[in-house]
């Protein structure tokens, strides 16, 4: 492989974020507020019950996807061919980590250009931070075949980060310009913070296609930018952020089904994969999960997780007497604990989750307008 130059500094950020993630502990998505209403009489066959979904036109025979990850370094050029694979294999679309080391400089390109090569007909994504200029966008869009770009948002992290940028205003207009002068499908995202009512608004108006709520509960980066920092905030900032399940909640409210809403942060088990679904999400995207079995355990154990994945989500949608995804977003949702309190201090009719099926009710599996 050729040699890869690019920002020292950037390279060995890549490569750290990737050994700090490895030895971080699950966080909480806040999902265990969420509850299904058993149903004993599903009056459905198993092998009925299918994961097949769409997404921005796209046809997914599974709502999952695997996250933006990394690149840059030759340690993620062969990250990214694992996944890849994985992805190909899986029958999965695969999210690019930043490709901002590549426009950088050309040496960098193989390593996010791998994953086009080991999946010539997959679904690829783009991946850009907020900064992005049209320009920037079209060339990360090309350098992979990608059918869509991520624009992530990461506030927390750059400001935690030694080497971060600092200057947000205008990143708004930045994301508009983008629309603009782009023809494939714009997702903006969060990196494990969370994306609220307000800001869900303001992209929708925007003329994103997609919202990733990114959500806290999966890899913390102001954690990780702290221990490379020399642990310089103090402990009570390192859990900054919305809980993956509230801010999918916030953001379903906000954007009343008009445009998707994708779950990640912290979705590593079937169940809370399942409930992210039936609260309303369109996909839910996997990250940490990826990369941990795959360092840990090999790509073969990689595949068969997200098969036992897949197959559990399908025990749970037939349990709820469920044999699609649209059928699981009308299924009754009971929310507790300080989820419903969070809700209902936000003005967020949580009810209607409990009340679907029962009649006379929403039953789009979207949440109504907030009271």
């Amino acid at each position: 492989m050729t040699e890869i130059k690019v920002n020292p500094s950037r390279l060995r950020r890549k490569d750290e974020h990737i050994d700090l993630s490895l030895r971080q502990k699950p966080g909480l998505a806040d999902f265990s507020d969420i509850h299904f209403v058993h149903n004993c009489l599903p009056e459905e066959n198993l092998d009925r019950v299918t994961l097949e979904t769409t997404l921005m036109g796209m046809t997914l025979r599974s709502p999952l996807f695997i996250n933006a990850v990394t690149g840059g370094t030759a340690r993620a050029c062969r990250i990214n061919a694992a996944l890849a694979e994985t992805a190909r294999e899986c029958g999965l679309p695969m999210a690019l980590g930043s490709q901002m080391a590549a426009l950088e400089d050309p040496r960098a390109r193989a390593t996010f250009e791998i994953v086009r090569r080991v999946n010539p007909g997959g679904l690829i994504w783009a991946n850009l931070g907020a900064y992005a200029t049209p320009e920037m966008a079209r060339q990360a869009v090309r350098m992979v075949g990608a059918s869509a770009v991520q624009i992530h948002l990461n506030v927390p992290q750059e400001l935690v980060m030694g080497e971060g940028d600092c200057r947000f205003h205008g990143r708004l207009d930045r994301i508009r310009k983008v629309l603009e002068h782009i023809q494939v499908p714009v997702i903006v995202k969060e990196v494990g913070f969370g994306i609220a009512r307000e800001q869900a608004l303001l992209l929708m108006a925007a003329g994103v296609s997609a919202i990733d709520v990114g959500g806290r509960g999966g890899t913390n980066f102001v954690s990780i930018e702290n221990r490379r920092a020399g642990a310089k905030i103090s402990p009570c900032l390192l859990d900054w952020g919305i809980p993956t399940a509230i801010s999918l909640i916030e953001s379903l409210d906000a954007t009343g089904g008009k445009i998707p809403v994708i779950a990640a942060g912290g979705m590593g088990s079937s169940l809370n994969i399942a409930k992210a679904l039936a609260l309303g999400a369109e996909a839910v995207g996997i990250a940490g999960l990826p990369v941990y079995l795959l360092l840990k355990r090999g790509r073969q154990a990689l595949i068969r997780e997200i098969r036992k994945i897949e197959h559990e989500l399908r025990l749970i949608m037939l349990m709820t007497g469920a044999a699609n995804l649209d059928a699981l977003r009308r299924k009754p949702l009971v929310i507790t604990g300080i989820t419903a309190e969070w809700l209902e201090r936000r003005g967020i009719d949580y009810g209607a989750y409990a009340r679907r099926g029962s009649g006379g009710n929403d039953i789009t599996g979207r949440m109504p307008p907030s009271r």
